[in-house]
């Protein structure tokens, strides 16, 4: 094969997949549109329908610098290296509150911060 194929053929792979998440996703936004209007609490189509938004929200494939890494092992490797540099910076100076001179609130404007909630029906 040549160089153009591949390519192609890894953009037709990657446009496929995100084609079936959408379609995934699709079918879930209407399965949770049904579930609402029976108004289901606690039964085994709630649990499916928990089960399943837990599988798609989990990365099984990810493409790195040209590459992709697929497994859950591979996929978590590559999760922690990348964000496992940017906690490690000890040395970075963060901007403070000292100093800054804040508005403050009448009583009778922090008085409307606090309101009950009540749902209209």
């Amino acid at each position: 094969m040549e160089e153009e194929e591949i390519r192609e053929l890894r953009e037709l792979s990657i446009n496929l997949h995100s084609l079936a998440r959408v379609h995934t996703s699709m079918n879930w936004k209407k399965a949770m549109m049904n579930w609402l209007k029976e108004g289901d609490a606690n039964s085994q189509f709630f649990h499916n329908m928990m089960t399943s938004r837990q599988t798609q929200s989990s990365i099984h494939l990810i493409q790195v610098g040209g590459f992709l890494i697929e497994g859950v092992q591979n996929v978590r490797t590559v999760f922690f290296n990348n964000f496992s540099s940017h906690f490690r910076a000890l040395d970075i100076v963060r901007p403070g509150v000292e100093g800054l001179n804040f508005r403050k609130l009448s009583v009778a404007q922090s008085g409307t911060l606090v309101r009950l909630f009540s749902l209209k029906r």
